[in-house]
């Protein structure tokens, strides 16, 4: 099956990479061949090549780029139309309102609101990362599920885990309590600012690590800062001792499929989280960490993982082994390799059209 994969970005989009490009190995051993375009440009050429592309494939999926009404067809041809969605483009965010006030934010997300409702009418199946954005997605279309976000566990072997939990045992009482994230998310950590504070006059040694490009001054929170990359994400994450997923009850926030949650249990971490869209579907509180709505929970979350390393130890294994049965890339992607061939009506992925023979499989794609 030829499979033509259209995304937002690319290697360093997270969702591109993490929705699709992380899985494209284990898609060829599936027997599904997957050609990548980047719709980025808006030149002629790259419009023209795209059409061109999306005419030889048996299956179109686009990773939530959204087209105008009138190019779906010209550009994307008569195949099948699968449509991958882990965000709330539905929504403003705080972020969009601030650069561009509240009525300009309202227009964008008007019109992402129309391209969104015609590319799903148009679909033959969508992906959603979590439930809300499936909820979204059924006023439009018929054929949707959930598919969340996988993350590849091989930077994070059984022997790193190990090490990083006796160094955390060894520092004593200089938990790190860590959170990892991009700009955007910066405002989330506001509510942190008073449950830290806490915190902090109890274990006066504890620090609080952002790894993002950029960072925030939380006054009274002692703070360490970590430029992000792809290379020094893993070693930030192994040395955490706790890792944090705050957010707010906004469409927008709700949208959100938990990523960083899946990031800490890969480092073998216990968290403490939000009770807010995919952050219920994923944390199991009281056994892989704690779901806190008000600054007291906060407070009295990090300071049981405090007090008692042991119970933050087993609650990180805990989640590392939920992610490694429901969450790793190689489940997802081969529920995803199924997805795409039942939507398009070759049966299980690694099994042609009726008769044939079955495909070889692969192995997991990279991050």
């Amino acid at each position: 099956m030829r499979l033509l994969c259209v995304l937002n970005g690319g290697v360093d989009h997270p969702s591109s990479r993490l929705r699709v490009l992380q899985h494209l190995d284990l898609l060829k051993g599936r027997g599904i061949d997957p050609d990548v375009f980047v719709a980025k440009g808006t030149r002629a050429v790259d419009l023209v090549d795209l059409s061109r592309r999306a005419r030889r494939a048996d299956a179109v999926l686009v990773q939530k780029k959204l087209f105008t009404r009138w190019k779906l067809p010209l550009l994307l041809g008569p195949a099948p139309l699968l449509f991958d969605l882990d965000d709330a483009v539905f929504a403003v965010s705080t972020d969009e309102r601030e650069r561009f006030g509240e009525d300009r934010a309202e227009r964008r997300a008007r019109s992402r609101r129309l391209r969104l409702a015609a590319v799903l009418r148009r679909s033959r199946a969508v992906f959603a990362g979590n439930g809300f954005l499936a909820d979204y997605a059924r006023r439009f279309a018929s054929n949707v599920t959930v598919l969340p976000t996988g993350v590849d566990l091989r930077p994070f072997p059984d022997e790193a885990v190990r090490r990083a939990r006796e160094a955390r045992r060894g520092r004593g009482a200089g938990a790190r309590v860590g959170w990892i994230g991009s700009r955007p998310g910066l405002r989330y950590l506001e509510i942190l600012a008073e449950p830290l504070r806490r915190v902090v006059e109890k274990n006066p040694q504890a620090r609080f690590v952002q790894v993002c490009s950029a960072f925030v001054d939380l006054p009274g929170v002692p703070t360490d800062t970590i430029g992000w990359s792809r290379e020094n994400e893993t070693a930030a994450l192994l040395d955490f001792d706790v890792g944090v997923m705050p957010l707010d009850e906004s469409p927008f926030s709700q949208g959100k499929c938990g990523f960083k949650i899946l990031m800490y249990y890969a480092a073998g971490l216990p968290v403490v989280c939000s009770p807010v869209g995919a952050n219920r579907e994923l944390v199991v509180h009281g056994e892989t960490g704690f779901l806190a709505r008000t600054a007291d929970e906060w407070a009295s979350g990090l300071e049981l993982l405090f007090a008692d390393p042991d119970l933050g130890a087993a609650m990180g294994e805990r989640g590392r082994t939920l992610l490694r049965e429901r969450y790793g890339a190689m489940v997802i992607g081969s529920q995803l390799a199924d997805r795409i061939a039942a939507a398009v009506g070759h049966g299980p992925a690694g099994q042609g059209p009726a008769g044939s023979a079955p495909a070889p499989r692969g192995t997991d794609g990279t991050r």
